[in-house]
């Protein structure tokens, strides 16, 4: 899932790949930075995967969540001017807000809420699986609802915390506030989801 304009040649991509798995993220920024298309490819390699993940939790088809990853990733590449990693900011939650606006744009525009595919939404400990085999379909597809009933901006943040397992740190990077202010709203949004599950979709908490 590599954009047509980030393509290097084949020669130097050869020449550069050994070294440019090597890299951590900032040294790599700092390549693309300076023009290396080559070193942003590396970077859509580690992440290209989280970034289809993030587009399928929104639109939860897989055909429109490649498309949605590809135009975000292309997105990405034109703005690499405005990261900076010194300032604090690091590749991941950049790249999946710009996913997940890419998505929640695409959902806006045919008129229907966010819908995602997980397990649970009970009082215990969460352990979270994209994985419909693990869930039954019955369970996933009550859960959707029951996500549906919050904010758009409660299940991105449910979203990125459980399913794409974004750390704090990251978290209050991807919505620029303090870590201490990532835990009180994921407090409230779970809260607001237990809630949700516990008045309207009692059959989730079957066998808690």
């Amino acid at each position: 899932m590599v954009p047509r304009e980030v393509g290097t040649t084949g020669a130097r991509w050869v020449y550069n790949s050994r070294r440019r798995d090597q890299l951590d993220d900032e040294a790599l920024i700092r390549e693309a930075h300076r023009g290396d298309a080559g070193a942003f490819e590396e970077l859509v390699r580690r992440y290209q995967e989280a970034a289809f993940r993030a587009a399928y939790l929104v639109l939860h088809d897989a055909e429109e969540a490649k498309d949605a990853a590809q135009d975000a990733i292309v997105k990405a590449y034109r703005a690499l001017g405005s990261f900076r990693p010194r300032s604090g900011q690091t590749f991941r939650p950049w790249l999946l807000k710009i996913v997940m606006n890419e998505s929640l744009n695409r959902v806006k525009s045919r008129n229907r809420r966010a819908a995602v595919a997980e397990r649970a939404a009970r009082g215990q400990s969460l352990e979270w699986s994209l994985d419909e085999t693990v869930v039954d379909r019955e369970r996933a597809r009550l859960l959707r609802e029951a996500l549906e009933a919050l904010k758009e901006q409660e299940r991105v943040l449910i979203y990125l915390r459980y399913f794409l397992s974004l750390s704090e740190h990251e978290l209050a990077d991807y919505m620029g506030c303090a870590q201490g202010t990532v835990k009180s709203r994921l407090h409230r949004a779970l809260a607001k989801l237990r809630g949700v599950v516990r008045d309207g979709f009692p059959g989730l908490l079957e066998g808690a």
